[in-house]
């Protein structure tokens, strides 16, 4: 299964690729983005990539946090059933 979605990313950035490509080449774009200098490029990229990881790890933490609050969910119901196990053995 993750290979398949490895895959499936791969070839949707490929197909991203292509598209840009395929824009630069066919529209003047291309020619307002080659007089532009060149370090505003790394720019955009570095914001971009830097909002795809906070993206990624807000969400693995978030999952790591519903992982971490259902454990001590189960703790806390384990907790109440030997409670109330204790309960009714001293009243029997």
């Amino acid at each position: 299964m993750e290979k398949r979605q490895k895959n499936q990313r791969l070839a949707l950035i490929l197909l991203i690729i292509l598209a840009v490509l395929f824009v630069l080449t066919q529209t003047a774009i291309g020619a307002v983005l080659l007089a532009s200098p060149w370090w505003v490029y790394f720019v955009i990229g570095g914001i971009l990539l830097s909002g795809y990881l906070s993206m990624k790890y807000s969400r693995e933490e978030r999952e790591f946090e519903q992982e971490w609050i259902e454990k001590e969910g189960n703790v806390y119901m384990e907790r109440l059933a030997e409670e109330r196990a204790r309960r009714t053995k001293e009243g029997s």
